[in-house]
């Protein structure tokens, strides 16, 4: 009965949580590009198109959040009108409230994570592409350059610039091609062409580890089957398509980690909040713990891309919020328990 009413309570308050944080999202997007929109003189319509399809990013981080903020007004109100004294009076224990809670959070996690995978991958494709538009005033090429992919067991391979397939055609053509394989033999070919599960070299050259060179017309090199080059970040590519990119280059690990770790942090971040909600005696503090809990998660956060990006922890960096929150929940609901 208790549950279900921190339930109904907390759910009257999640829309004006995630309201609230989309909307300050909203507000730092626009400020940080707005020197760039004046600068281009961007229609009124193109901003309001890079809003929307900002949208599924800013639910990335509203909805869990939002989840927090509604936990600790709504167990604030408790306090104050000491609801939560007499439910303690009564002799129900505080941890009696986490269960419901956690299972709550283990919902929004859910749609968190399906918005991570593919709703977010299609908006911010678009958003980067109208972005590039507005500051460089055309379309992007779609051409990759200075790309080097290091796939399991095939070595290193690396391409100058990598074409898009032409309109209707398969493949994309490489050019500036060097392919060191797992023996220490060198690939090298001015052009080539990447089709599906393989890199096929035109007029290539070897260099075997006795420095031996031997030529060939043609000559296909095996790769991961199912990636393919994309001009777009990790952050635009679809669950499948990033996972398919991990088999090839390492540095897809960490964004790969990080969409279940965001969604794994809706859970830990909502236990967290409860917990730290029933422990309170005075309602004033669960501003400064909403406060806390963000800027702790989000300090964290940031330190852990950082750890990825000087390639330390690897792709674990991304669990790094999850581990000390969860940690801090795990001993808060220890000492509930007491």
């Amino acid at each position: 009965m208790l549950q279900r009413y921190l339930l109904r309570e907390t759910l009257s308050l999640y829309l004006l949580g995630v309201l609230l944080f989309v909307g300050l999202i909203t507000f730092d997007l626009l400020s940080s590009l707005s020197g760039a929109f004046l600068r281009a003189k961007t229609p009124v319509g193109e901003i309001a198109q890079m809003v929307a399809y900002r949208v599924p990013y800013t639910l990335g981080i509203a909805l869990p959040l939002g989840l927090v903020f509604a936990l600790l007004v709504a167990l604030a109100r408790w306090i104050r009108q000491s609801e939560l004294k007499a439910t303690y009076a009564s002799g129900v224990p505080p941890k009696v409230f986490i269960g419901p809670v956690v299972g709550l959070a283990l919902g929004v996690g859910a749609v968190v994570l399906v918005n991570e995978g593919w709703i977010k991958p299609i908006a911010q494709e678009r958003f980067e592409a109208l972005q590039y538009k507005i500051y460089y005033g055309s379309e992007p090429s779609g051409v990759l350059t200075e790309r080097t992919y290091t796939p399991q067991g095939l070595g290193v391979y690396y391409a100058q610039r990598i074409y898009p397939p032409p309109q209707g055609g398969v493949g994309s053509r490489l050019e500036g091609i060097r392919v060191v394989e797992p023996g220490g033999s060198v690939w090298s070919a001015e052009q080539g062409v990447w089709v599906n599960g393989a890199w096929r070299l035109e007029k290539a050259y070897r260099v075997d580890p006795n420095g031996i060179i031997y030529q060939e017309a043609e000559h296909p090199l095996p790769f991961p089957v199912g990636v393919a080059p994309k001009a777009v970040s990790y952050e635009a590519m679809r669950m499948e398509e990033l996972q398919a990119a991990a088999q090839a280059d390492p540095a897809a690990h960490f964004p790969l980690a990080r969409r279940y770790a965001n969604a794994a942090g809706t859970v830990v971040l909502a236990w967290l909040a409860v917990v730290i909600g029933l422990s309170l005696r005075e309602s004033a503090w669960a501003f400064i713990a909403v406060v806390g809990l963000i800027f702790g998660y989000w300090t964290l956060f940031t330190f852990s891309a950082q750890l990825a990006r000087f390639d330390l922890l690897g792709a674990f960096a991304a669990w790094l919020p999850n581990l000390v929150y969860g940690g801090l929940a795990l001993w808060g609901t220890w000492r509930l328990a007491r």
